[in-house]
């Protein structure tokens, strides 16, 4: 059996001209394109085991159309995205457009293999795997939630300063986490009533503590990343199928907290919406 193929698609020559090497170093073949164009070459007269593409070649977001060329000629390929922007939108594209990966650039080069090895190892013998919805990952990870939030508040000044102990900051994120699942499950628009008079009391106690409305959104913001994250991490182990609707209901709950949480600080939704 011969080495793994690599097609790496790079406009910047600097990294065309560095990081091949190194990957052929690590036993693989590799070929290279410096454009869309040329990947598209390559993809239709070369088989190829896996795919590194830079996200935004001769125009933002090429990446994914080489990908989306691979997907369909060549289903069996690991596709990676190669990023300098690692934007909440460039996750919810790589979930979209069904990437294995995406690495941060500059590339870690012992991440970026191992992942090449994982990724192939993986396409070697599947399992089969139950997928999850996002709302059992919500349930079943709350606790990792709350950690991660717990610890991106006592790295905030601000925050810091009301001095509150850890369940005090973690206060309402648990009950709001059920919620949110429960909102995904029923495949409802809106939070129910008891959560949503949850968050307003969260805001007035806050309020009191002395959170500026800033500080409260920020927290919202923490928890919206600590989801991101997870999902993230998790995302071979979810419904492709339904994770874009689902983040959409998921982003709508959130909506609608921002805007409960705002009321103490004299922000109705009619404001908010100005």
């Amino acid at each position: 059996m011969g080495s793994p193929r690599i097609l790496f698609v790079d406009d910047e020559e600097s990294i065309r001209i560095t990081l091949p090497p190194v990957l052929r170093e690590k036993g693989f073949e590799v070929e290279v394109a410096g454009s869309m164009a040329e990947a598209l070459v390559e993809i239709n007269s070369e088989k190829f085991d896996v795919l590194i593409a830079d996200l935004n070649l001769a125009e933002e977001g090429d990446g994914f159309l080489v990908v989306s060329a691979m997907r369909h000629i060549q289903p069996q390929c690991v596709n990676l995205i190669l990023t300098g922007y690692p934007a909440l939108e460039t996750a919810l594209q790589a979930i979209h457009s069904q990437v294995d990966d995406y690495l941060t650039k500059p590339a870690d080069l012992d991440a970026l293999i191992n992942t090449i090895q994982e990724k192939l190892s993986g396409r070697k013998s599947q399992p089969s795997v139950r997928l999850k919805r996002l709302s059992t990952l919500l349930n079943d990870h709350a606790t990792d939630i709350c950690e991660k939030i717990l610890e991106a508040m006592k790295q905030d000044p601000q925050i810091l300063a009301v001095r509150l102990s850890d369940s005090e900051l973690i206060g309402y994120v648990p009950s709001v986490l059920s919620a949110l699942a429960q909102q995904l499950d029923s495949r409802q628009d809106t939070l129910n009533s008891q959560t949503i008079l949850l968050v307003s009391e969260h805001g007035i106690r806050r309020k009191k503590k002395g959170y500026t409305l800033g500080m409260l959104i920020e927290e919202v913001h923490f928890l919206e990343q600590a989801v991101y994250d997870l999902v993230q991490k998790n995302w071979g182990t979810l419904d492709i199928t339904i994770l874009i609707s689902e983040l959409n209901g998921f982003q709508n709950g959130l909506h609608a907290i921002r805007q409960r949480i705002a009321e103490p600080f004299g922000r109705t939704k009619k404001a908010a919406k100005a």
